[in-house]
């Protein structure tokens, strides 16, 4: 990256230098003369974790910079540096590497460390632990049957009995309500009353439906929206209109996790995201829901991987696209409202996906919103130049994540 761009960055970041490293320049698979020296001048603020993805990018003889700062905090944190630099399975350093860091080490760390650092000179065959996966896995409904009369003995009122009970009699015959009566009256506890329906919704009948959907709508708790949800799925009401329902609760400062699992069985192929992914992640995006965009991600994932099936790069494709999208209607709108520090976040996290050149145009005619400030337009020219030269089959999850965090790192 040039340097105009990472100063830009850096000021879409509150001048914090490492979430442009962690978030922007560690990504690239090359660095380049302005890379090093952004890292040089802020290495005190990388973590463990960027110097060694630092060092993993620099040329043969070019790692002294890593080397040396590891030794620093070896001195300094010990114990840091046993875990997070010793401890690691898969850290391989060129034997010429640990003997510096041995020589700057010598008698400035415990025995123990600097004998560990001085084993590494001669290593042994690294033994590559097995692989491992953890895919979350969609929780079931929590849906109870039961036919509870419980105080029908006394023949208490219908209108004192909910829905779930006035359902039980009538299938035992102790109850006589045909089906215009009885939708009339769950309409009526749709609209008006508070009970859940959750636990008995599977024994609902059809005739129910447009009280369920009513319901869906109104209910305040999230859980038992998403168990309607699951109900009306299964009786044919169309996905749009529950996404609808299910979107509608979230923009309205709903719960949005009790809806995940439900809205990620809705997006587990490629059609399903290119159709709702826009309008999913902007209503999550509309209550600054990170964490729950990450989670339904993970969810769809994990769902459309099922049974073995290999994800297609067409679905990370279209989640990526989705996501591209939402993030240059953020940096339009603020630009409209002339809010630069919301444009230049969105802006910032935009630069870590890997979005197919369909959407090029829709960055460039950022260009042509009035009132940019020179640190937007040169964020611009970084996703101009990144989407000109990117290539769909790039895309991936850590890209989606990486920009995730950076649009929560830059918008708190």
């Amino acid at each position: 990256m040039r340097k105009a761009e990472i100063d830009a960055l850096v000021r879409a970041h509150r001048g914090r230098a490492r979430p442009v490293a962690f978030f922007h320049v560690l990504r690239q698979p090359v660095l380049e003369p302005d890379d090093h020296a952004f890292l040089s001048e802020h290495i005190e603020e990388l973590g463990t974790s960027d110097l060694l993805r630092w060092r993993a990018r620099c040329e043969s003889g070019f790692s002294g910079p890593v080397i040396q700062q590891l030794a620093r905090l070896a001195i300094r944190d010990p114990a840091h540096f046993q875990h997070e630099v010793l401890g690691v399975p898969r850290l391989t350093l060129a034997e010429e590497e640990w003997i510096e860091l041995s020589d700057l080490v010598r008698g400035k760390v415990p025995a123990a460390i600097y004998e560990r650092v001085l084993a590494r000179c001669r290593r042994e065959p690294v033994q590559w632990p097995s692989e491992f996966i953890l895919s979350p896995r969609v929780r079931s409904e929590p849906l109870l049957d039961g036919d509870e009369l419980d105080g029908l003995a006394e023949r208490p009122a219908l209108r004192d009995l909910p829905v779930a009970k006035i359902l039980a009699a009538r299938r035992a015959g102790l109850l006589s309500l045909d089906d215009g009566a009885l939708a009339a009256l769950a309409m009526e506890r749709a609209r008006g009353s508070d009970e859940d329906w959750s636990a008995h919704i599977r024994r609902f009948p059809a005739v129910l439906r447009d009280a369920i959907l009513e319901k869906a709508r109104r209910t305040p708790r999230g859980a038992e929206r998403a168990n309607l949800l699951v109900w009306l799925e299964a009786h044919g009401v169309a996905r749009a209109a529950l996404l609808d329902i299910a979107l509608g609760s979230i923009r309205a400062g709903g719960d949005a996790y009790a809806v995940l699992p439900w809205l990620a069985r809705q997006l587990t192929t490629r059609a399903a995201w290119d159709k709702h992914g826009l309008e999913t992640l902007s209503a999550l995006m509309s209550r600054r829901a990170f964490s729950e965009i990450g989670e339904l991600v993970t969810l769809a994932w994990s769902e459309a991987g099922q049974g073995g099936k290999e994800v297609s790069r067409g679905f990370l494709e279209a989640i990526q696209v989705a996501f591209a999208l939402v993030l240059l209607g953020m940096a339009r709108e603020a630009l409209a409202a002339g809010r630069q520090e919301g444009a230049t976040a969105a802006l910032s996290a935009l630069a870590c996906l890997d979005p197919p050149s369909r959407v090029s145009r829709a960055v460039h005619e950022l260009r042509r919103v009035p009132g940019a400030s020179e640190d937007v337009a040169e964020l611009i020219a970084v996703n101009e130049r990144l989407v000109k030269h990117s290539d769909a089959r790039d895309a991936s999850l850590e890209g989606f994540v990486a920009a995730l965090h950076a649009i929560a790192d830059a918008s708190c």
